[in-house]
């Protein structure tokens, strides 16, 4: 009968060590392999960058090119041509150049450079598409995400970068504006043609690399003789582990035949190998543990491993040995074996029992408290834990607290949290858990390392409070102090706040940003006919509108009476502004009905833009304030943009 060590090594040596090389071969290869990429990858960015300093020096080139057959086409014109007769002229001179020369605008293979104007909501194209026959010219809607690079030129951009051009087609692109033709000038080339000879290069690698792995393992071949003799000494060095290991280790059919132990196994049973094979398994473990391990056992054989689990032994002075179990199943000549580790944890039972003596305050502890072994597997929850999470003592034995997890926290937090546990011992803070219903509760939480009497980490106990209505009762602290009680919109000290970090954010970025002021037409003539309540649930109504006429990441807020303010954070300029205003009028201006009175509520807009109208809160609501008074008794649309040039 062979012993656990020869089977073992077998198990080592067999299938494993002799495909070494090919493993060696294989990693050469990939190696081989992502050197050609990157080197093909870096060469494919050096030619891109050249290609985008090409396209950007034509563009360069050609607009001021244009830019001077343009003037020279309209020279003969009027004296003083309109921007619109300039543009036509200049247009048809170059169509006719393009006519003329039809390969004018070509670059390469697929490139081209083209001009484009705006007309109206799309763009059109004053020379000829590459990819589009001359009496069929595509206009691309403005909104539309082809043509990006004309867009942006339009825009008054100049940049190059990977777009897509008015086919849909990736393509490189440099683009610039023409600003006295009110043009944009494209110059592109698809991204294809410029891949095209680094896809070529990498196929040639990857050929090549494949090459090479072919006739490394002809080579490597010769070498496998020497390689498994080698295997022999490696045997021997394992044979010596296994013989010395601290941990009890036991060969046993898939019946619980014992086949071999260590010395360390025969030391915990405290038997001699010879007494030792001729028992089962089964015959080792205590009564009541062994239907649960029996369990264990066809788990082991269903899924090929035993997880870390605890059960006992008895010993030939009829001693109960607690032990932790872990196995895995192996197979040796086409015969499945069980492979168990065990581990004597006599003295950590003794060191368990001894932090449990509290049980009493533990289960009568009103705080949820659950203590975890060294792998943080749970081993112990009190009652409070289960009434505070819903997981049962059944439910919680065995996982780790992951399950606890509420997902608010990175894994930088929990990180940050264990490398103080483990340089302090404790850790105190709140944090988000999760209760087994899937709700999300805060919860003020310790945590403690326990070690044992040489500094080794035997439990974690943590102690939680469930501080869910204390955090509610401060959010209706935070909400009462920063909303608005009628509308539920922010109110003017929340407004207060949020607009000056809106106006600290926009110093820095150089970014637009717009503020309405806004006025409920007619109001006090409500109040003052149909009573208060009425007014107050028009007020709502407006809120309500107003509200949904931006973007949930715009500021609505009241700032009393019939008063209201929007802060557009992202605005590109006035005109966008007005188009928003015109939307929040025509969302108020519904009919509502309120009881037995239809009205129809109007309002007045005064508009304010950053940094055109102020760069303070006070210059900008100021400002805003006088537009709307502006808009209110002088205009018919009933908005306004502040202008310093009149009187608001």
């Amino acid at each position: 009968m062979k012993s656990l060590k020869s089977c073992l090594l077998d198990t080592f040596a067999s299938n494993k060590i002799e495909y070494t090389p090919y493993y060696l071969i294989a990693l050469l290869s990939i190696n081989m392999l992502i050197v050609a990429i990157v080197s093909i990858g870096l060469l494919y960015n050096t030619g891109l960058e050249r290609q985008k300093n090409r396209l950007m020096d034509l563009v360069e080139t050609q607009s001021v090119m244009i830019d001077i057959v343009a003037r020279q086409a309209y020279m003969g014109h009027d004296l003083h041509p309109t921007d619109m007769q300039m543009r036509s002229v200049a247009a048809n001179f170059i169509r006719q150049i393009n006519k003329t020369f039809p390969l004018y605008g070509a670059i390469g293979n697929t490139g081209e450079f083209t001009l484009g104007e705006r007309n109206n909501g799309s763009i059109g194209f004053i020379m000829k598409q590459r990819y589009f026959d001359e009496k069929k010219q595509v206009n691309i809607p403005w909104n539309s995400s082809f043509a990006e690079p004309m867009r942006r030129a339009l825009s008054g951009k100049s940049g190059v970068d990977v777009m897509l051009d008015y086919r849909g087609a990736s393509v490189l692109a440099a683009y610039k504006p023409i600003p006295d033709l009110g043009w944009g000038l494209v110059a592109k080339i698809d991204l294809d043609e410029i891949r095209a000879p680094y896809i070529k290069a990498a196929t040639y690698a990857f050929l090549f690399t494949s090459l090479l792995a072919v006739i490394s393992s002809i080579i490597f071949w010769f070498f496998v003789n020497p390689l498994v003799r080698e295997i022999d000494d490696s045997r021997q060095f394992n044979r010596l582990l296994i013989s010395k290991s601290s941990t009890g280790l036991v060969l046993c059919t898939i019946d619980g035949e014992i086949i071999d132990a260590n010395y360390t196994f025969l030391k915990i049973v405290g038997r001699t190998l010879e007494e030792i094979l001729a028992f089962n398994y089964f015959d080792l473990l205590d009564e009541k543990y062994v239907d649960n391990e029996k369990k264990q056992i066809k788990r082991l054989i269903e899924t090929g491993t035993l997880p870390t689990c605890e059960s006992c032994y008895i010993n030939s002075n009829s001693e109960r040995i607690p032990i932790k179990l872990s196995g895995e199943l192996v197979m040796m000549k086409k015969i499945h074996y069980i492979w168990l580790s065990v581990e004597d944890i006599r003295d950590f039972k003794k060191r368990e029992a001894e932090l449990l003596l509290s049980a009493v305050v533990f289960e009568n502890s009103q705080e949820a408290i659950f203590i975890t072994d060294a792998k943080k597997n749970i081993i112990k929850v009190n009652e409070a834990f289960s009434n505070v999470t819903g997981f049962t003592l059944d439910e919680a034995v065995g996982r780790t607290p992951n399950f606890l997890k509420s997902g608010r926290h990175d894994h930088s937090f929990y990180e940050k949290m264990f490398d103080e546990i483990a340089k302090t011992g404790k850790w105190h803070g709140e944090i988000w858990n999760k209760r087994k219903d899937a709700s999300i509760y805060p919860s003020l939480q310790s945590i403690n390392a326990v070690y044992d009497e040489n500094n080794k980490l035997i439990r974690y106990v943590s102690i939680l409070t469930d501080i869910s209505m204390q955090k509610a009762y401060e959010q209706q602290l935070y909400d009462n102090a920063h909303t608005d009680t009628l509308t539920g919109l922010a109110n003017r000290l929340y407004f207060e706040q949020k607009f000056d970090q809106i106006l600290l954010r926009a110093h820095y970025t150089q970014q637009k940003f717009a503020l309405f002021f806004i006025d409920l037409n007619r109001f006090k003539e409500v109040n003052d006919t149909m009573g208060h309540d009425i007014g107050d649930v028009l007020l709502q109504t407006v809120a309500n509108a107003l509200k949904e006429g931006v973007r949930s990441e715009d500021i609505v807020a009241r700032l009393g009476g019939d008063e209201f303010v929007v802060i557009l954070e992202t605005i590109s300029n006035s005109y966008e502004a007005i188009q928003i205003a015109q939307h929040l009028m025509e969302k108020a201006h519904k009919v509502v009905q309120i009881e037995e009175y239809t009205l129809q509520p109007s309002l007045s807009i005064g508009i304010a833009m950053y940094p055109d109208h102020g760069t303070e809160r006070s210059e900008l609501l100021k400002s805003a304030d006088e537009a709307m008074y502006y808009a209110k008794h002088n205009t018919e649309e009933h908005y306004h943009i502040f202008s310093l040039n009149e009187n608001s």
